[in-house]
Formats: C-alpha cells, structure tokens, sequence
C-alpha cells in the first residue's frame, strides 16, 4: 500500500468541521472587536466628549483585536487555497 504524503490526503471530515469551526470563531472575534470601537465611540459622545483617553485606549484594542482575526481568517483561506493548488 502506497504511503501518501499528508500534505496531499484529503482532509477528513474532523478536520473540516475543526477549520470551520476556527473560521467562524475568527468571524465572531472580528464582529466583537468592531463592537468594542463603536462601543468607545458611542461612550466618547455620551460622555460629552470627556475622559477621551480612555475611550481612545478602548477603540484601538477592540480595533486591534478586529485587525488580527481578520488577518488570521484570511491567511487561513489563503493557506487553504495554496494548499489545494499544490496539489
């Protein structure tokens, strides 16, 4: 029986259903990073444009969070895609 490398065997199903898992979880990640900056937004203009530090710190982690999923989702595509032209 011929050895096939890993690279080019198929996925099984338990390794599909783990990526996509990944992949949506990476989705909410994005969608709860861009919740947190209007949320520092709204809370900048609620506050009567005060405590403007605190709201800034907030809207660049949660812009910082949404910038590394959506970065990490689509390398992951990208792998994925290099991935099954090489073989």
């Amino acid at each position: 029986m011929p050895v096939v490398p890993e690279v080019l065997a198929m996925p099984s199903e338990t390794v599909a259903l783990l990526r996509s898992i990944r992949r949506w979880l990476m989705s909410l990640v994005f969608v709860l990073g861009v919740g947190v900056v209007t949320l520092a937004n709204t809370g900048y203009v609620v506050s009567g444009y005060q405590d403007g530090l605190l709201f800034a710190l907030a809207g660049v982690a949660g812009g910082t969070v949404a910038l590394a999923s959506a970065l990490t989702w689509v390398g992951d595509f990208a792998s994925q895609e290099a991935g099954s032209r090489d073989s």
